[in-house]
């Protein structure tokens, strides 16, 4: 397989791919890419019916002009966006989500919501909603749908390449300035934003520093839209999705889903093939695993500081920031706000993913250098040292001006990267146990047992340890994790190389990609089984 068949990314966008002139079931169907796996599912999981023309009038109407041509923008993973031309010159894009976006009430609503409370009463440049609805019926539309303004500059990943580093350390100082209104807001809740009017139910957001106390009031917290409440069947599950007052309600109904989940898995079909999780084999001891965990939960929470439920947006890739046209240092809009929800700094406070990269990177006050041999460097070499370099000192901008202009998100971030802390870990892989199965959480749990004293020490407690493993335990579970580590590895790095995430790939490489896939399918199950076999 060529190094330039595109498979799934960890962002949520596809890269371009050539497909027909739209058509109506052009609009309702998935048409950027093909799946090697479960491609019936995958496809079913994003197709969505609706009245175009109802669709096309309903715009017309808010804008004063007739719809004269409706394009559909190439697709991320959970929603379907159309572009809108109006007879007057105007433009407006129209959002409807797929099935697999979450419940489709909860979904709109809260994103709708969130962004006027973005815009509004945090003033941060996102897009202005035009109309929405939140219900399939009798909504004429009959889909969920959100009319927004298309928002102006461009996108920053067709300006990067060009931008001076004084011009990005300018954008690093915009997008430092937006977070900085984002961990000032307090909320009193974990869970999501909805109007009042929306979701009666729903309990007080709290106080923003300095801002229109009356336009608060419009909103209140209600149930998370968290994805991993809601994908895949956790939507059919009876589970606690909140809203929760204290990050141990929270981490506790993260918890009892994850027991939920494990308990009601289906047993596995013929056609689920390589995803690697969800076993069923010894359910009863990862659910008593998850059980230990609720019982250390309350002694071993980071610091009171870094508690505070906080509203981040999860995934700032150069494709969801646009910037001024004339002045890229500026950010014109952020989009892509669905499913974000307040949840704990902790938990949320990381680098933006625009500074992703698999650098090794000197926290504090070290500034990035050129390596010392840099002269006796080959050209290519030093091209490659320079690109590092100039991604780490924009990196460590981000990390010093944050410090200075947003403390409270660095020092969160500075109290989870203990790397001999297994508490720096457990509160993540708890919330994805149910796909990676019960091993990693026990050897962190393991690992809680052993350093327990000196957790509780810099917690100021002198609380025993509530969970017990004995020594033959521990040594057989640290053996069977060095096995299943080693065989995981292997799994993953050919599954990578041969469907990638989620067996995603673009239409042009199709061909290409389904070769290797059959070529290496029944080596990848053969792996597969082995790590179910260690659980």
């Amino acid at each position: 397989m060529s190094s330039t068949i595109y498979f799934r990314s960890s962002q949520q966008v596809r890269p371009t791919s050539s497909r027909p002139s739209d058509t109506s079931s052009h609009y309702f169907n998935y048409t950027s890419g093909r799946w090697l796996i479960n491609e019936a599912r995958q496809l079913e999981k994003r197709h969505i019916k609706f009245d175009v023309s109802a669709l096309q009038r309903i715009s017309g109407q808010l804008i004063g002009s007739q719809c004269v041509r409706m394009n559909k923008i190439p697709e991320g993973l959970f929603n379907k966006v159309f572009s809108l031309q109006m007879e007057n010159g105007k433009e407006i894009l129209v959002r409807i989500p797929n099935p697999n976006a979450g419940h489709p009430h909860y979904i709109v609503a809260s994103e709708v919501a969130t962004l006027d409370f973005l815009r509004t009463v945090l003033e941060i440049p996102v897009p202005r909603v035009l109309s929405w609805s939140s219900s399939s019926q009798p909504n004429p539309v009959g889909a969920e749908y959100i009319v927004m303004e298309r928002v102006e500059g461009r996108q920053l990943s067709e300006v990067w390449d060009d931008m001076s580093e004084a011009q990005r350390f300018g954008l690093v100082k915009s997008i430092v300035a937006i977070e900085r209104k984002l961990v000032k807001a307090k909320f009193a809740l974990h869970g999501s934003l909805y109007y009042r009017d929306t979701f009666p139910k729903g309990r007080r957001v709290a106080a923003v520093e300095r801002a229109d106390q009356e336009g608060q009031s419009r909103f209140v917290l209600g149930p998370t839209t968290q994805r991993s409440f809601w994908d895949d069947e956790k939507g059919a599950l009876d589970i606690d999705r909140g809203p929760w007052e204290t990050v141990e309600e929270y981490l506790s109904a993260v918890t009892n889903r994850e027991i939920a989940l494990i308990r009601n898995t289906r047993s596995r079909s013929s056609n689920d093939t390589v995803p690697f999780g969800k076993t069923l084999q010894r359910r009863d001891v990862h659910i008593q695993l998850l059980e230990q965990f609720l019982t250390v939960l309350p002694h071993i929470l980071p610091p009171e500081e870094v508690l505070s439920p906080v509203l981040l947006h999860p995934d700032l890739h150069s494709n969801n920031i646009f910037v001024d046209s004339s002045d890229p240092s500026k950010i014109s809009s952020i989009i892509d706000w669905q499913a974000v929800h307040t949840a704990p700094l902790f938990m949320q406070a990381k680098f933006p993913s625009i500074f992703n990269c698999d650098d090794i990177y000197p926290w504090g006050a070290v500034q990035p250098k050129l390596p010392e041999d840099f002269d006796t460097l080959s050209q290519v070499e030093k091209g490659q040292a320079e690109d590092k370099l100039s991604r780490l000192r924009l990196k460590k901008f981000y990390e010093l001006a944050s410090r200075k202009f947003n403390p409270g998100l660095i020092h969160a971030m500075d109290k989870m990267r203990n790397d001999n802390d297994p508490t720096t870990f457990i509160f993540d892989i708890v919330g994805r146990t149910s796909e990676d199965g019960p091993i990693p959480l026990k050897e962190l749990l393991i690992q809680v047992f052993e350093k327990w004293d000196r957790i509780m020490e810099r917690r100021g407690s002198t609380q025993p340890c509530p969970i017990w493993f004995s020594r033959k335990d521990i040594d057989e579970s640290r053996q069977k994790a060095e096995s299943w580590a080693a065989a995981f590895g292997d799994f993953e790095r050919l599954r990578a190389e041969v469907i990638g995430e989620d067996g995603w790939v673009s239409h042009e490489d199709y061909k290409e990609a389904l070769s290797r896939w059959e070529k290496n399918k029944t080596t990848l199950e053969s792996l597969r089984e082995g790590l179910e076999s260690l659980m």
